[in-house]
C-alpha cells in the first residue's frame, strides 16, 4: 500500500462572512446518462453472482460486451453498458454510492468553506481550503485530495483542499462525516472519500469566484484511487486527475510487469480490505472472476477529461506502470468509440512514487489545453511500453464516432489546439431587473454535428427559473445542464436560481453544420 500522506496547513483566515447553498436534492446524485434514443440492453440480473460462481476470464474484461455477452452496435448504446459498468464497479468493487442528501450547505468564513450535508434526519460537516488565483473569476478549479508539487493559482486555477480523513478515516473506525450520516453504508473508504468530492462541488455553488462547471478532482497514491471512483461517479466533474494510483485505481488486477517490484495484487490491497465494499475480498486468490476490471472505471469518466499521471516501470512502486498502461489503452478504446479520443491522457516520468514537478506540469498543461482552449504544443498519449494482446484481444465495435452524443452532463469545451474557443462576451447592456440574457458560442464542431454552448445571466435583481429560445432553434440531438422543452431550454433543478449578475451554463450537441443562433432568456 501507498503511505499516508498529510493535507496541506490551512490559509489564516480573513474577515468571516458566510455563504449558504441549498442544493435541491435531485441535484446531488452523481448524474446517470439517460438513456432515450439508446439500444436497449438486457439488464443485469436481479441477484448478482458470488465471486466463485462467475466465469475467470483471463484478459481485461471488454467494455463493450454486455452483461448477456452480446456487444454494442453503435456508441449510443454506451449510455445503458455505463449503467452495467457504475452498478458492477459499485455491488463487486467499492459498494454504492448513497443517494442525493436531502441538502448541502456551503458556508463560507476566509479561506475556510463548511460543507454541512444533511441526509436520513442527521447532519454533518467537514472543511475545505481555498485558495484563489487573482482576479474576481470565475475560475477553473482543482479540488485536491492532497497538495500538488506547486501552486495552481499561479496558472489562474483556483485550489480547493480536502482533509479526506474528515470525511472517513482511513481505517476501520468509521467516524467521519460520510459515515456519521451513512452507518449501514457498504461503501469502502474509497467511495466515501469519492461522495466528500462531489459534496464539496455541491458547496463550491457558494463561492462566486469558482466557475463550477470547470472543477476538477485530483489526488496521488491512494487519494489518487478516490480520485478516479470520484471522476467516473459524478458526470458534474470536468477533469479527473489520479496520479500513481496503482491497483484500484488506473492499475489492473491482471497483468502487472515481470519484475515482480511493482506488483500489488488484489490480494496484497486486501490489506485495506476497507477501502472496499465487504464483497470485494470474496475474490481473495481468484482476481481473475472479477467481472470489471479498471480499464472500465476510467472508462466512466468519458466522454469528460482523465490524465493519469505515473513514474516508469521500476520506479513508482507497487503502482504497476505497465498494468495502467493497459487499462489507459482499454479505456482510451472507448473515449475513441465516442469520437473524443482527445480527452483521456497519460503522462509517465521518470522517478519513484512521489508527486513532483513533472506531473504538475503535465496537469496544468492537460488543463489549460482542453478546460480553457489554449495553445499547448505537448502531447498526453506517450507510453513507453508496448500494446498486449493477451490484456486487450478485443477491439472497438462498428457503428461509434463523434456525432454520438456525450452523456447527460457537460464535457469540457475541447477546441482545435490551434483554433482557442472565444470567450463568452458579457452583455453590451445590463439586462433589465429580473430579466435574464443568453449568450451562445460554437465550442466544437465535425462533419454532421458541433458543441453549443450557452451562458445565461441573471440582471441587477435574483432569478428563479429561466428558458431559453432560438427564433429558429437548433436540431438538438442532446442537451446538459438544462432540460429540452419542444424547440426551448429551461434551467435544470439545480441551476435555475441565480443570485444578481450571476451565471450558469449549458451545452447542447446539434445536429447538421454548426451555427450561431442568437437566443433569448426569459425568466418567470
Amino acid at each position: 500500500m501507498s503511505p499516508p500522506l498529510t493535507r496541506p496547513g490551512r490559509s489564516r483566515l480573513v474577515s468571516a462572512f458566510a455563504i449558504a447553498a441549498l442544493v435541491c436534492a435531485g441535484a446531488l446524485l452523481a448524474l446517470r446518462p439517460s438513456t432515450a434514443g439508446a439500444a436497449a440492453c438486457s439488464p443485469l440480473p436481479a441477484s448478482l453472482p458470488a465471486a466463485n460462481a462467475l466465469p475467470a476470464i483471463s484478459e481485461l474484461p471488454d467494455p463493450f460486451k454486455y452483461w448477456d455477452g452480446t456487444r454494442m452496435t453503435s456508441s449510443a448504446d454506451w449510455s445503458c453498458r455505463r449503467d452495467q459498468l457504475r452498478e458492477l464497479l459499485q455491488y463487486y468493487e467499492y459498494g454504492h454510492l448513497p443517494p442525493a442528501p436531502t441538502s448541502v450547505t456551503g458556508t463560507r468564513n476566509g479561506n475556510t468553506l463548511t460543507v454541512t450535508v444533511q441526509a436520513n434526519g442527521r447532519s454533518a460537516s467537514f472543511n475545505a481550503t481555498l485558495s484563489l488565483p487573482a482576479g474576481n473569476g470565475p475560475h477553473p478549479a482543482i479540488i485536491m485530495l492532497n497538495p500538488l508539487a506547486a501552486s495552481t493559482t499561479s496558472r489562474g486555477y483556483a485550489e480547493v483542499h480536502i482533509n479526506p480523513n474528515s470525511i472517513a478515516a482511513d481505517s476501520t473506525s468509521k467516524t467521519g462525516a460520510f459515515w456519521t450520516l451513512y452507518p449501514s453504508s457498504d461503501a469502502g473508504v474509497l467511495m466515501a472519500w469519492a461522495w466528500g468530492v462531489h459534496r464539496t462541488l455541491d458547496a463550491l455553488r457558494s463561492v462566486p469566484q469558482i466557475d463550477t462547471a470547470k472543477v476538477g478532482v485530483s489526488g496521488y497514491s491512494r487519494y489518487g484511487k478516490a480520485s478516479v471512483v470520484a471522476g467516473a461517479f459524478d458526470d458534474r466533474i470536468a477533469l479527473t486527475v489520479p496520479g500513481s494510483a496503482g491497483t484500484a485505481g488506473m492499475g489492473n488486477y491482471r497483468f502487472f510487469s515481470s519484475t515482480g517490484s511493482n506488483n500489488e495484487t488484489l490480494d496484497d490491497i486486501l490489506g485495506a480490505a476497507y477501502w472496499f465494499t465487504p464483497r470485494f475480498a470474496t475474490f481473495r486468490g481468484q482476481a481473475n472472476r472479477l467481472p470489471i476490471d479498471q480499464h472500465e472505471l476510467g472508462a466512466l469518466v468519458a466522454p469528460r477529461l482523465l490524465l493519469t499521471t505515473n513514474g516508469t516501470e521500476g520506479s513508482d512502486i507497487r503502482t504497476n506502470p505497465i498494468g495502467t498502461s493497459y487499462s489507459y489503452r482499454g479505456a482510451r478504446m472507448v473515449y475513441e468509440y465516442l469520437g473524443v479520443p482527445d480527452r483521456i491522457g497519460i503522462a509517465y516520468r521518470p522517478g519513484g512514487h512521489q508527486i513532483d514537478m513533472a506531473d504538475y506540469n503535465a496537469i496544468m498543461d492537460f488543463a489549460d489545453k482542453y478546460l480553457r482552449g489554449l495553445n499547448v504544443s505537448r502531447t498526453f498519449n506517450n507510453v513507453p511500453y508496448a500494446p498486449s494482446t493477451a490484456a486487450i484481444p478485443w477491439t472497438i465495435p462498428s457503428g461509434g464516432g463523434p456525432t454520438t452524443p456525450p452523456p447527460s452532463t457537460p464535457p469540457p469545451s475541447t477546441p482545435p489546439p490551434s483554433t482557442p474557443p472565444p470567450s463568452t462576451p458579457p452583455p453590451s447592456t445590463p439586462p433589465p431587473v429580473g430579466a435574464c440574457t443568453a449568450t451562445y458560442r460554437t465550442v466544437n464542431s465535425w462533419q454532421g454535428g458541433y458543441q453549443g454552448e450557452v451562458t445565461v445571466t441573471a440582471g441587477s435583481a435574483p432569478i428563479n427559473g429561466w428558458t431559453v429560445r432560438w427564433t429558429t432553434a437548433p436540431s438538438f440531438t442532446q442537451v446538459w445542464s438544462g432540460v429540452l422543452s419542444g424547440g426551448a431550454v429551461r434551467n435544470a433543478a439545480w441551476n435555475g436560481s441565480l443570485g444578481a449578475g450571476g451565471s450558469t451554463t449549458f451545452g447542447f450537441i446539434g445536429s447538421g453544420g454548426p451555427s450561431s443562433p442568437v437566443p433569448t432568456c426569459t425568466s418567470p
